[in-house]
């Protein structure tokens, strides 16, 4: 091993060299996959060493091809015999999806007005995205901005952000972005979806409107005056995580009314059911509305889900475990 695999990378070089985002890092970091050679204790920044590229290069590769994080973990910790023949049977079970997610995008560039930046972005994830967030979006005619869901285009990322302030969603999606000045707009829940999920969706905007472009069709948004909740000091200003666990996402039962989820270090159970489920920290029982619950979780993105539970009485974290890009924050009720 050389000078050069021990040198010491920060997380947002590490995450360039092995094409994982730094929000897929900290993920993996958080349920044991790929452990930082050194983390600050003062900063609490991670840091990587190049020896622990090949390990990230092959969860990635992994997760590409939708295998679980159970069967990752299984993969990695066995002899290469076995991980060859897990990835094989995993192959032959999605080989439809993983021809699929090979595919290559095509990308756009339409440049609408030069004082905003236009950002393009897959358009089945685009509808993906909207599909997911505006699951929590408001109903109530009381708060008519949390109608609508937020949209934020900043460089290279387009943000869509709903509440209705028992959830809060919200997915980050990579873009590609033309020259010109950072955005948001608020656009109302049903005039997102109006455009062919195929291609590349374009989203530019003016100082009074916003329009999606797909397939050479364009869409003017509707959109909702108000000010939107600024999310991101709500989710900073979350309690620390007393109990973490990595969950199937089909935990939830169907039925409506309370239900009670029990989690500890003998495990998990919902409803006095056991959940097949990997939970570290304190022992903690917590209380959520069957209903809003299920919707938060169906809109998960992959099938696996990470819960960090604070508190009975704190927004519980929803986190997708696909690449930490879809975040769900789901407030508990009265026992």
């Amino acid at each position: 091993m050389t000078d050069s695999d021990q040198e010491f990378l920060t997380i947002g070089v590490f995450a360039r060299a092995s094409g994982l985002t730094p929000s897929a890092l900290r993920f993996y970091d958080d349920c044991g996959l790929l452990v930082p050679a050194s983390i600050d204790a003062k900063s609490g920044y991670r840091y990587y060493t190049r020896a622990q590229a090949k390990r990230a290069n092959i969860i990635r590769q992994l997760r590409e091809i939708g295998m679980p994080l159970d069967t990752v973990a299984s993969a990695l910790d066995g002899d290469g015999a076995a991980a060859v023949e897990m990835v094989d049977r995993h192959v032959e079970e999605l080989a439809a999806h993983a021809r699929a997610a090979a595919e290559a995008a095509v990308s756009i560039r339409r440049l609408f007005d030069e004082k905003y930046c236009t950002a393009t972005v897959s358009a089945a994830e685009f509808a993906s995205a909207v599909q997911q967030v505006a699951s929590a979006a408001g109903t109530s005619e009381e708060f008519p901005v949390l109608r609508g869901v937020l949209v934020e285009v900043d460089g290279g990322t387009v943000t869509l952000t709903a509440t209705d302030r028992y959830r809060l969603s919200t997915r980050s999606l990579v873009a590609q972005s033309s020259p010109g000045a950072s955005w948001s707009r608020i656009a109302a829940v049903g005039s997102l979806g109006s455009l062919p999920a195929s291609g590349n969706c374009a989203l530019t905007a003016t100082e009074d409107a916003m329009v999606l472009e797909s397939e050479g069709v364009q869409h003017t948004v509707d959109l909702v005056d108000g000010d939107f909740p600024d999310w991101r000091t709500i989710v900073d200003g979350l309690a620390p995580t007393a109990t973490r666990v990595v969950v199937q996402r089909d935990f939830v039962p169907l039925d409506s009314g309370t239900l009670r989820i029990d989690a500890g270090p003998d495990g998990l159970t919902v409803e006095g059911v056991v959940v097949p489920a990997r939970v570290t920290g304190s022992e903690t029982t917590v209380f959520f509305d069957a209903a809003v619950l299920q919707a938060a979780v169906a809109s998960a993105v992959g099938p696996d889900l990470m819960l960090d539970i604070a508190a009975p009485d704190q927004p519980m974290l929803v986190r997708s475990a696909v690449d930490g890009a879809l975040t769900t924050l789901v407030m508990p009720v009265l026992g």
